[in-house]
């Protein structure tokens, strides 16, 4: 896989683990939004479990942190996620 795929398949996992785990996160937190930052660490702890997709979530697993964010900071585009 080229670095084009893998960064459109993991932002169709991020957002897709962002649709499963959104709303008891914000139910968690008693807030309607969350900023991109709080997303995207959220994202970035339940990736493997909610993205369905092993190969980019076991791809993404050896980044280094910083990389992850920003990756994940480029698949939530928006400065808020929520209701």
């Amino acid at each position: 896989m080229d670095k084009k795929e893998f960064e459109t398949r993991l932002a169709q996992a991020a957002n897709r683990t962002w649709q499963a785990i959104g709303f008891d996160v914000l139910n968690a937190a008693e807030a309607d939004s969350l900023p991109r930052d709080e997303v995207v660490e959220c994202v970035m702890d339940y990736l493997s479990m909610y993205g369905r997709d092993k190969e980019v979530s076991d791809a993404f697993e050896h980044l280094p942190f910083e990389e992850k964010v920003q990756l994940l900071t480029k698949a939530f585009p928006y400065e808020r996620y929520g209701f």
